[in-house]
C-alpha cells in the first residue's frame, strides 16, 4: 500500500487503480470453467463486411462515459475541479489540489499553444530571381557542353582528347649514335659509381645481407682451445676448451660498404687444482660470456662483453682463496689484466675476429 500511495503521489492516475483492481475481482468471482471442448476463443471472431448483419442505430447502445476519479484521494466526482495550469489533473476539491500539489508540481506543465508555434516558426526564405543576364549565361554553357555523337565520321584518332591529328607523315622512331668519346666516359663513371663491396648484380649498393653464422660458430669454437694455466694461490688454474657457441652472425653490404656482424655467447669451463695437508683437492666452475659483438674491440669501446662467474662448490675455497681465484679469472675489468686467464681469452677473440673480418 505505500508503495501505490507514493506511485499516486508522483502523479499517478487513482483512475487505473480502481481499473486494475476491478478486473482482478472479476477474475476471482468468475466460476469456474466447465470442462470439455473451450469454444471460447471463438466469441471474437467477426463476420465478413459480405456476411456482417446491418445494426440498426436505434439498437445501437450509446457508450457510457466512465466518471473521473480525484488524484488527490482517489474518489469518483461528478463536477471536476481540472488544474488550471496543465489541464489534465482532475480533483474533488481545492483542498484536495492543495495537498497533493507537493507531488503535482514536479509534472505540470502548461501545454503549448499550436498556433503560437506556428508564428514563432521562421518564414521560408524566398529564392531571389536570377538575373537575366546570369541565365543567358548558364543557358549558353549548356549549348557548349552538350557533346554530339557523330557515328557517321570516319575517325582515326581518340576525339576525347585534346590533340588532333596533323598533315605531317608520320616518323619512325631511330635511337640516336652515341660518339666513342661519350660512351668512354659513360662507362669510367659507371666503374666509379660501383660499389666497392657486394655482389655483382647489386651495382646500386642497396642492401645486401648474407648469413654465416655457421661459420663464425664453427672458426670460434677452433680458436678457444689451448689455454695455458695460471698460477694461483699455490695451484693452478686450467681453462678447458669450448664445446658450444651460440648466436649470430652476417656479413651485410650498407651503402656500398661491407659491414662484419655478430652477436655471439660461449660458456668457458676451468678447474682450479691445489695440495693441502689432505692431499690434492680441485674446484670446478665457469665463466659464461654474453654480448660478444663486432663492437667490443672498436676503438672507443666503453664496454666489452657481459662476464658471469660461478663455482661447483664454492664451500671447498676458504675466503683468500676464492679472492685470489677471482684476480687470476681477471673479471674485475675489461680490458682484462695481464698475466689473466681472460687476457688469454681476450687474445684470442681479437685474432678470431681479424680472421673472421678477413673471410669475404
Amino acid at each position: 500500500y505505500t508503495t501505490l500511495w507514493h506511485w499516486l503521489k508522483l502523479g499517478g492516475s487513482w483512475q487505473l487503480v480502481v481499473r486494475v483492481g476491478r478486473s482482478a475481482m472479476a477474475s476471482v468471482m468468475a466460476p469456474p470453467a466447465s470442462r470439455g471442448i473451450d469454444y471460447s476463443k471463438f466469441d471474437n471472431i467477426e463476420d465478413s463486411d459480405d456476411e456482417k448483419p446491418q445494426q440498426s442505430s436505434a439498437s445501437a447502445k450509446p457508450e457510457v462515459a466512465e466518471k473521473p476519479c480525484c488524484s488527490g484521494c482517489g474518489k469518483d466526482i461528478s463536477k471536476p475541479l481540472r488544474c488550471s495550469q496543465c489541464q489534465r489533473v482532475v480533483y474533488c476539491s481545492a483542498e484536495c489540489q492543495r495537498s497533493d500539489w507537493a507531488y503535482h508540481k514536479r509534472a505540470c506543465k502548461k501545454p503549448e499553444d499550436p498556433k503560437a508555434k506556428e508564428k514563432a516558426s521562421p518564414e521560408k526564405e524566398k529564392r531571389p530571381e536570377e538575373p537575366a543576364a546570369a541565365k543567358e549565361e548558364r543557358r549558353q554553357k549548356k549549348k557548349e557542353d552538350k557533346v554530339v555523337d557523330n557515328d557517321d565520321e570516319n575517325m582515326t584518332w581518340y576525339r576525347h582528347r585534346e590533340w588532333k591529328p596533323t598533315a605531317e607523315p608520320k616518323k619512325d622512331f631511330a635511337p640516336t649514335p652515341l660518339s666513342a668519346s661519350a660512351a668512354a666516359q659513360a662507362a669510367a663513371g659507371e666503374s666509379e659509381s660501383k660499389p666497392a663491396a657486394g655482389s655483382a648484380w647489386n651495382a646500386a649498393g642497396t642492401w645486401e645481407d648474407r648469413d654465416v653464422t655457421d661459420l663464425a660458430k664453427r672458426t670460434l669454437k677452433e680458436k678457444l682451445r689451448g689455454f695455458a694455466p695460471t698460477d694461483c694461490a699455490g695451484g693452478a688454474l686450467d681453462a678447458e676448451d669450448v664445446e658450444e657457441v651460440d648466436g649470430e652472425a652476417s656479413k651485410p653490404v650498407i651503402r656500398g660498404k661491407l659491414r662484419h656482424m655478430f652477436d655471439l655467447s660461449f660458456t668457458l669451463k676451468f678447474v682450479f687444482k691445489w695440495m693441502d695437508s689432505s692431499g690434492q683437492r680441485q674446484v670446478k666452475g665457469s665463466v659464461e660470456v654474453s654480448d660478444f659483438t663486432n663492437d667490443v674491440f672498436c676503438e672507443g669501446a666503453d664496454a666489452g662483453p657481459e662476464l658471469r662467474l660461478s663455482f661447483s662448490d664454492s664451500r671447498l675455497l676458504d675466503a683468500g682463496r676464492k679472492q685470489a681465484v677471482e684476480a687470476a679469472l681477471g673479471l674485475a675489468s675489461w680490458p682484462p689484466a695481464g698475466g689473466s686467464l681472460m687476457a688469454q681469452l681476450s687474445e684470442k677473440l681479437q685474432e678470431w675476429v681479424r680472421e673472421y673480418e678477413a673471410v669475404c
